[in-house]
């Protein structure tokens, strides 16, 4: 089965190194991304490429729990991850774009849905919520990030 791929994006009246720093900040993820129980390092590192996490989200009810490692972090410009381990396969990312005003933040999601019939449904399920998700992640970070500028 192919890869499905999402993006949402927005902007922020603040720097791209603020909006790159809050989201470098991993306690920051729970916090507007609805659906993750737990974003955890594993191991002392938390930033830079290389970090690892133990993640857990819930998707139509289902936890999925994945290793996410670090494979961009081009500051402040962009952080990349990308699936260790786990049920789904996944990428994303963040960009941080400078505009007048502020940064525009994109926001990418991919995965690999298990195969065969029953991940076809699955997908078809999931698609909507994640597109929700990403869209509400963004508005809830800019909330957060302009009512502290």
């Amino acid at each position: 089965m192919a890869v499905r791929r999402f993006t949402a994006r927005t902007t922020i009246a603040r720097s791209p190194a603020d909006v790159f720093a809050w989201v470098a900040d991993h306690r920051n993820v729970p916090a507007v991304l609805e659906g993750v129980d737990r974003w955890e390092p594993l191991g002392d590192r938390t930033t830079g490429e290389g970090a690892r996490f133990d993640v857990s989200m819930r998707a139509l009810g289902l936890p999925l729990e994945n290793v996410l490692v670090l494979d961009t972090w081009d500051e402040p410009r962009a952080i990349g991850w990308r699936s260790e381990s786990g049920l789904i396969a996944q990428v994303g990312g963040w960009r941080f774009e400078p505009r007048p005003g502020g940064t525009e933040v994109v926001l990418a999601i991919g995965y690999e849905p298990p195969g065969g019939v029953l991940g076809g449904l699955v997908a078809g399920r999931v698609d909507g919520v994640v597109r929700d998700r990403l869209r509400r992640a963004l508005e809830r970070m800019r909330a957060v990030l302009e009512d502290r500028a």
